[in-house]
């Protein structure tokens, strides 16, 4: 059965995993975004390596060359072409940076002239303990900032102690929540609580009984399920 969106947007749409996970691991959300909704989508490849030097200025900097260089391919060199961004985890405050007309080591990436919008799903946009970069982006550009831009925060809730939740939810949600905001009580996915996730100016989108990926449970910002719950909530530009 075809989903309908609520309005038919033809840009095509790249996405940007999360740390450590690579790009197979997105294989059902781009066939259901593929085959429910009708939009072309691309998984940056994003290797564990490239990950692990996102510690430095030069390993952000690597991912979002790579994104350069696949916007480039599918618009064949067209400056004017318009794209939607969508980011999981760590790679929705990666996006972040790619939309500033400020210069980040030593380049202008300019985003916010070809993204019309950005989506993130369980990004920790606001965190007690976030590591230096990822605190960088959220006081040079807080929320919402660029306005041309149409920003859209996507969070999942679940009890932790669900049939659904693995181990690793069970005995460490409450620790990651504590870490990122200080509360071990409040609602989040296994890794990253509402607070952090839903990004402020933007379209909030809370998800219940979903987890932050497949290791803390069965349904995940990924599977078919869940893809179809929070593209079809979208309010597009």
């Amino acid at each position: 059965m075809l989903i309908v969106s609520k309005e038919k947007i033809p840009n095509p749409i790249i996405l940007l995993g999360g740390f450590l996970i690579t790009s197979e691991a997105y294989d059902e959300i781009q066939k259901t975004i593929k085959d429910s909704f009708k939009r072309d989508i691309y998984i940056l490849d994003i290797t564990r390596k490239d990950w692990i030097q996102t510690n430095s200025i030069r390993g952000w900097s690597i991912i979002l060359n790579k994104l350069v260089k696949l916007i480039y391919e599918i618009s064949n060199g067209d400056k004017d072409k318009k794209i939607d961004l969508v980011g999981h985890s760590s790679g929705g405050i990666i996006l972040r940076i790619f939309l500033s007309d400020k210069v980040f080591n030593n380049k202008i990436y300019n985003g916010r002239e070809i993204v019309s919008n950005l989506i993130t799903l369980g990004s920790p946009h606001q965190a007690l303990k976030a590591t230096k970069l990822r605190k960088f982006v959220d006081q040079q550009y807080p929320g919402n900032f660029f306005k041309e831009v149409n920003y859209v925060s996507i969070g999942g809730k679940l009890g932790i102690n669900s049939d659904r939740t693995t181990l690793i939810t069970k005995l460490l949600a409450k620790k990651f929540y504590t870490s990122i905001s200080g509360n071990p009580e409040e609602d989040g996915d296994g890794l990253v609580p509402l607070s952090a996730s839903l990004l402020q100016g933007s379209q909030k989108i809370i998800i219940s009984d979903t987890t932050h990926s497949a290791i803390f449970g069965k349904n995940w910002y990924g599977t078919s399920l869940k893809t179809k719950e929070w593209f079809s909530q979208i309010n597009w530009r």
